[in-house]
């Protein structure tokens, strides 16, 4: 073995890893409100990931693109690379706030309503909304139905706390 590679640095990045990975579930796990916005933030994550490997444009205004695939066969879902991006930054910004109550509170109000405003420019504006994001009107029922459990799950928090 040569002695100029440091065999110990893996082990300890490792072990620095996992101590910090353990803290996060533990904490995401501390209430059921922590657990839930974990829980969408991982599914936003995963939507917008999913979105940009479906169409990444990022097109605006007159040139703006979209694609749209039958998922499961039947439900149409119309994407680009800035409907990715909302579900990537909402996502990640929920896997962020999850590990503090405080903050898995705040997220779950901003989110939700910030869902039901998407939604509404959705059903009025058709399908891109702000000439950015493509969402089809299935998309913005989506859209409407997480908002409403979002604000929902808050507005239940809320009641519990006081």
């Amino acid at each position: 073995m040569r002695p100029d590679i440091n065999t110990e640095e893996p082990v300890v990045l490792f072990t620095a890893f996992r101590a910090h990975a353990l803290r996060y579930v533990n904490s995401v796990l501390e209430t059921p409100l922590q657990f839930f916005v974990f829980a969408v933030g991982a599914w936003f994550t995963t939507n917008g990931v999913i979105a940009f490997g479906i169409y990444p444009d990022m097109a605006v205004g007159g040139s703006m693109t979209s694609c749209t695939i039958n998922f499961l066969g039947f439900i149409p879902v119309t994407v680009n690379g800035w409907h990715a991006l909302f579900h990537l930054i909402t996502g990640l910004a929920g896997l962020a706030a999850a590990p503090t109550r405080s903050r898995s509170l705040t997220y779950a109000w901003v989110c939700g309503l910030f869902y039901l405003l998407v939604a509404a420019l959705g059903f009025t504006s058709g399908d891109h909304v702000l000439h950015m994001m493509a969402v089809d009107t299935f998309g913005s029922v989506v859209h409407t139905i997480e908002g409403v459990v979002i604000v929902g799950v808050a507005a239940r928090a809320e009641t519990r706390r006081s």
